[in-house]
């Protein structure tokens, strides 16, 4: 069944469509809050209300975008009149937080802990850019969503997710140069004075 053909069956009344919706898009609008808070419990609660607010504005669901559009924009909104109604929350624990945005691969034990060494880093890196930037590149490069599809998200002009999504890959190369040339000239520095011991 479309999530259209749900909809409507909701709109009649119908509990277990509700459900079948919710069950359909409760993981994807919790990660997708999961990734513009950075915080778990905020983000279960914030998911809690998406839903609750969706069930309450399906009347106003016209149809002119996709259901999973609407949906997104609607969660989209949400998370933003939140964060401006909160004080911004500090970085916590980020690399217990974020999971799945990489995949994991087979290999050997030393090339599996530099692996995730390197995954931890990009992590890092990723929750330190600014909101605007991380959104996009979230949507874009882990959801594939179109330019298109972005701008119906966020309703941000195609032009201006273009600029952010530029910048934010710059921003994202130049702090990932930063951090491997540190760690690069911090080993030479280590095994110069192992040799020098």
């Amino acid at each position: 069944m479309t999530d259209e053909q749900l909809v409507d069956l909701i709109r009649q009344g119908d509990e277990e469509a509700y459900r079948i919706l919710m069950a359909r898009y409760q993981d994807y609008i919790y990660t997708l809050i999961y990734r513009m808070t950075l915080h778990r419990e905020t983000a279960e609660d914030l998911t809690q209300e998406v839903f609750i607010k969706l069930y309450r504005s399906l009347a106003n669901f016209r149809g002119d975008a996709k259901f999973k559009t609407w949906l997104y924009r609607m969660t989209v909104n949400l998370v933003t009149d939140y964060r401006r109604s909160q004080r911004r929350k500090p970085y916590e624990a980020i690399l217990d937080k974020i999971k799945g945005w990489f995949g994991d691969r087979q290999e050997e034990p030393e090339a599996r802990a530099l692996q995730k060494e390197e995954q931890e880093t990009m992590q890092r890196l990723l929750a330190d850019l600014p909101d605007k930037y991380r959104l996009i590149l979230y949507l874009y490069h882990y959801k594939q969503l179109s330019y298109q599809e972005i701008s119906d998200v966020t309703g941000l002009p195609m032009k201006t997710i273009e600029t952010r999504l530029y910048r934010g890959k710059s921003l994202l190369k130049e702090k990932w140069l930063e951090v491997r040339g540190h760690d690069h000239h911090a080993s030479k520095r280590s095994r110069a004075a192992t040799f020098s011991e």
